[in-house]
């Protein structure tokens, strides 16, 4: 969320990884309310709300009042529309005009006229500046045509091509933006979905992600709604068929995708889960008694509030200990002054560790006990993976700022105007969280930084900020970048009550 607020910054026609419409989102949300994390977050909560609204609007003009709130209730019941809407994401936007356009579709082949083609256009279009995936879509669109005999001569219709060009007008703001940067995004987007794994690497943990995700009782019964509308599925013209085809295509391409693609988010499958909701509401009106729909419905909100409630014990007071260790900064303990004896034993180890127990042990086992007593804890510390953990990362992060602006300022460093981190979220953190918001600047993506050119950077007062256990590496990568010199300000170690969040090692960029 915090890196797409940067791009809200710096207004664009389009963006390395996707389109401009979540930065542009996001400005006119801070502009009327201001820029504050709680602003982010209501925003985020009321687009969410205009999904399901639309949602149900559109399952109430196909099937009534009755089918739409148990449609309501059973997006209700699902993690990726209760916790997943706590920050604001790429996809919001885009959920918006794709559940516009197919609603406009079904409209279209109950009521045949050019002004609901003209519509698609025009919504297709602002979904296509929302998100790349918006093209399948129109590849939906034309599969639904081509596998119902009885409407394929709609191929033919030429307002459905001048519904084409109409998004493609609008689109063109990414097309100039593009053409200006080598198409580095469609490049992009073809690698990461095409290459970067090993063949079915991604496949079985999308699978199992998404059926998390969304429920994987939803899931069963979306496959059992299938079958019972098996009738009206026949007929290329009734609503069950167009939401059937274009909901479940998503589904078969990303699953495909995940075969040899580098990212494979479960997240992605939204689009098919949304389509089982809008069927389903009926049909379990129809098909199953309501004592039955009411243990169903009441069974997945539960299931939803006991996941969430996991989740946040979790965030807020680990319940298992997984946290990964492994030893990378050698350097950071060599100026710490352990020895070089101690050091060789160290550079031994050469696994990973899953648990603070299971490392102690093996640092037991290879340090005599004067060795653990005098450097164990600084060893541990070292070591551990603190960003690994996902949930760990939305914490405290305004304390954060606030020992990072206290160090600069102890250092005589009050003002900045950049931050620079091998990875692009932490600088974008840390820009939303200074009080002086400075521009960040990432080493790892270098043709993100539209914002932070390096010139810039190396002419300005700048910071470098790595996390500990990776700042031996990520030290190399900005010495290869940037060729200058670093000065070492301090640390910064955030924790929530004797817990570690994240240490940070911060560094002033020399001239």
């Amino acid at each position: 969320m915090l890196d797409h607020w940067v791009w809200s910054r710096f207004l664009s026609l389009s963006y390395y990884e996707h389109p401009p419409m979540i930065a542009w989102l996001i400005r006119g949300i801070t502009m009327v309310g201001g820029q504050s994390e709680a602003v982010l977050e209501v925003g985020s909560q009321l687009v969410t709300l205009s999904i399901l609204t639309l949602i149900y609007a559109g399952t109430f003009f196909l099937y009534g009042r009755n089918a739409a709130l148990v449609t309501l209730l059973i997006l209700c019941s699902m993690p990726y529309f209760t916790l997943g809407s706590i920050f604001l994401h790429i996809t919001q936007p885009f959920l918006i005009f794709w559940i516009l356009s197919l609603f406009l579709l079904i409209r279209y082949h109950n009521q045949p006229g050019k002004k609901w083609l003209l519509l698609i256009g025009v919504v297709a279009g602002f979904g296509a500046l929302s998100k790349y995936i918006m093209l399948l879509f129109y590849i939906g669109l034309f599969l639904h045509l081509l596998l119902y005999r009885k409407i394929r001569r709609e191929m033919l219709n030429p307002w459905l091509y001048c519904a084409g060009i109409l998004s493609l007008v609008i689109f063109i703001p990414v097309i100039i933006w593009n053409s200006q940067h080598d198409w580095i995004s469609f490049h992009w987007q073809l690698e990461k979905g095409t290459t970067g794994s090993e063949f079915g690497e991604n496949t079985l943990a999308f699978t199992i992600g998404h059926l998390i995700l969304f429920s994987p009782m939803w899931a069963l019964l979306g496959a059992v709604s299938i079958w019972w509308l098996r009738d009206r599925i026949t007929d290329g013209k009734q609503a069950e068929s167009v939401i059937t085809v274009l909901s479940m295509f998503p589904l078969l391409f990303f699953t495909l995708m995940s075969l040899k693609g580098t990212i494979s988010d479960p997240h992605w499958a939204n689009l098919a889960y949304i389509g089982i909701a809008i069927l389903l509401g009926n049909e379990l009106l129809s098909k199953v008694k309501r004592k039955t729909i009411y243990i169903l419905i009441s069974t997945g909100l539960v299931v939803n509030a006991a996941l969430i409630g996991i989740v946040l014990m979790h965030t807020l007071s680990p319940l298992i200990d997984w946290m990964p260790h492994e030893l990378n900064n050698f350097q950071y303990l060599k100026q710490q002054g352990l020895p070089d004896t101690t050091l060789l034993k160290l550079n031994k180890i050469d696994e990973r560790f899953y648990s603070s127990e299971q490392y102690i042990r093996h640092l037991k086992d290879l340090l005599t006990p004067e060795e653990f007593q005098i450097h164990g804890e600084l060893i541990q510390k070292s070591a551990m993976d603190l960003s690994a953990d996902r949930l760990t990362r939305v914490l405290k992060w305004d304390r954060t700022g606030r020992q990072l602006q206290n160090l600069l300022e102890q250092n005589e460093l009050p003002h900045i105007s950049y931050v620079v981190s091998r990875e692009y979220q932490l600088s974008s953190a840390l820009s939303f969280y200074l009080p002086g918001r400075p521009w960040p600047h990432s080493i790892e993506k270098p043709e993100r930084n539209l914002w932070s050119p390096i010139e810039k950077v190396k002419s300005k007062q700048s910071i470098f900020v790595c996390e500990l256990q990776e700042c031996q590496g990520a030290l190399e990568d900005f010495y290869q970048r940037f060729k200058m010199n670093l000065n070492y300000l301090g640390e910064v170690e955030t924790r929530s009550r004797k817990r570690l969040i994240r240490i940070l090692q911060v560094y002033s960029i020399g001239h």
